[in-house]
């Protein structure tokens, strides 16, 4: 399961217009993807995902499942995203998947079609045995 984490984790970090969150409890940061990050490394169960401006590392093996999910949003909008959860069912990161314009309530087509790409490839992800 690490393999395919790493690779999900790589495919999304080169996917322009991604938001990444991370955070715990009561701090959230939002992370704005332009898809060339500088560096996506891996060092036992590490990853490190580098973009000008910020970065981060995260222990993969504090992910027990990856989720694909859609949720009630702001007001009456949608939101799509990727949650890789801890083995208490709490986001580690995320990935949404934002609307080309955050002022329309619906997504497009293409939009749409990107997540089931990577839904259809990776959602086989489920919890450890």
């Amino acid at each position: 399961m690490l393999a395919d984490i790493q690779r999900l984790l790589a495919d999304l970090a080169r996917t322009p217009a991604l938001i990444c969150t991370v955070g715990r409890d009561t701090a959230i940061s939002e992370l704005f993807l332009d898809g060339s990050p500088k560096r996506v490394d891996f060092t036992d169960t590490w990853a490190a995902v580098e973009f000008s401006g910020w970065h981060i590392h995260v222990d993969l093996a504090t992910i027990v499942r990856v989720r694909f999910a859609e949720a009630q949003s702001h007001a009456d909008s949608t939101s799509l995203f990727i949650s890789f959860d801890d083995v208490e069912g709490k986001a580690v990161m995320r990935f949404y998947f934002p609307h080309a314009s955050h002022t329309h309530r619906v997504y497009t087509a293409e939009e749409l079609e990107l997540f089931g790409r990577f839904k259809g490839q990776y959602e086989g992800l489920g919890a450890r045995d």
